[in-house]
């Protein structure tokens, strides 16, 4: 059977038609993703880690839920969170900024088979980064501006009448300008609350409400257009929290001869149950590394305990022999970033916890199954249990 000359296809036969090389591929690129917490405050994902791949993969899609809406599928590759590079970062530091980047997050992500092609040509990753914020560009300041008698020192106003788009303006020598406020910054949270879908009256009444203080993510108004550009929306993960007075801190400790000299002690705090350092012994080894009385525990030897039970934090402490890493935070910091609702070590830069980190996770993968997983969201809170009994450390 013959058929007519199609001047289109430029052949007789159409069944002739040269489709594309099956065996070409287009080359890697990245796929940009904006997530929205569901009702269950969840993103609909898990990241984990595994021994056959670097960096941090996507897991466990939930079909229907907000990551599979916006185009994550599983094996995916993280490189990107809110515009930061993270592919080389800690792994339990990159869950925490997905975890507490509120309630959306962006991501930049590459499937399985373009991150291997990338690796095996000796790509570099960056390379296909067309959405990463500038080095130099500012990163939003978390603030705590206190009352000192005379109000925090500075005005909101909606800039161009656009609901939600409030400018600061700060008072010099006030409150707000001793805390590190820029004047003119753009305000994106009031207490760890976005504030970007409030009206001026709903804002009043934030500020007016929160006491004597007040915690406030800001963004330096020059560096607004290049956020926006980028299509990042400034979070707390991301903040520069060098205006906030607490930090968390690294204690190295030596088992001395009558023990480390601390008691680690399970008790009621805001948000549920929390460990805590009591009855220091005075001249031993838990005070002479800088341990002070009411510290909250974070972390055992790189290891993030938080979410661990009380049992299983004193046999991390136990099995560690004669000398310990702890991570610690002060009675007060440990408050003041509850409130806010995310975790102190979001914001801990020691390259020291990083390489701890990975030394510890790498110990506890299985070879066999190669995955270490570590839920994106926030873990639905068990029965809580009565305190118990205070343990000594020996």
């Amino acid at each position: 059977m013959r058929f007519p000359f199609n001047p289109k296809l430029g052949i007789d036969n159409p069944a002739l038609c040269l489709e594309e090389d099956p065996g070409t591929h287009p080359d890697p690129s990245a796929r940009f993703c904006v997530l929205r917490k569901d009702a269950s405050s969840s993103f609909g994902f898990h990241l984990c880690t595994e021994l056959s791949r670097e960096g941090h993969i996507v897991r466990q899609v939930i079909p229907g839920g907000p990551a599979h809406l916006a185009g994550l599928t599983n094996g995916d590759q993280v490189l990107q969170i809110n515009g930061e590079y993270v592919h080389e970062q800690e792994h339990l530091r990159v869950v925490q900024k997905v975890k507490y980047s509120g309630n959306h997050v962006s991501l930049s992500v590459i499937d399985e088979a373009g991150y291997e092609r990338l690796r095996d040509n000796d790509v570099p990753i960056q390379s296909i980064l067309h959405n990463s914020l500038p080095e130099s560009c500012p990163r939003p300041r978390l603030c705590l501006v206190r009352d000192e008698g005379r109000g925090f020192g500075f005005t909101t106003s909606i800039t161009g009448g656009v609901r939600g788009t409030f400018l600061v303006m700060v008072e010099e020598g006030g409150a707000a300008e001793k805390a590190g406020v820029p004047t003119g910054a753009r305000l994106f949270e009031v207490n760890g609350e976005s504030v970007t879908s409030f009206t001026l009256s709903q804002l009043t009444k934030k500020l007016q409400s929160g006491g004597p203080r007040v915690v406030l993510l800001v963004l330096e108004a020059s560096a607004w257009d290049v956020y926006e550009s980028h299509r990042v929306t400034p979070s707390m993960a991301l903040a520069d929290v060098s205006f906030i007075p607490y930090r968390a801190r690294k204690l190295h400790i030596c088992r001395g001869s009558q023990g480390y000299g601390f008691l680690l002690r399970q008790e009621k705090c805001i948000g549920g149950l929390g460990q805590f350092l009591r009855e220091l012994d005075p001249g031993l080894p838990a005070e002479d590394a800088g341990m002070c009385e009411g510290d909250r525990l974070l972390g055992v030897n790189g290891k993030i305990v938080e979410d661990l039970e009380h049992e299983d934090i004193v046999s991390l402490i136990q099995e560690s022999g004669n000398q310990v890493t702890l991570f610690v935070i002060s009675n007060e910091g440990d408050r003041f970033f509850s409130e806010l609702g995310v975790s102190p070590l979001l914001f801990y830069e020691d390259q020291t916890c990083s390489n701890d980190a990975k030394e510890s996770a790498t110990k506890i993968l299985p070879e066999s199954k190669a995955i270490q997983q570590v839920e994106e969201t926030t873990s639905q809170p068990e029965a809580q249990k009565d305190t118990m009994p205070p343990t000594r450390e020996e």
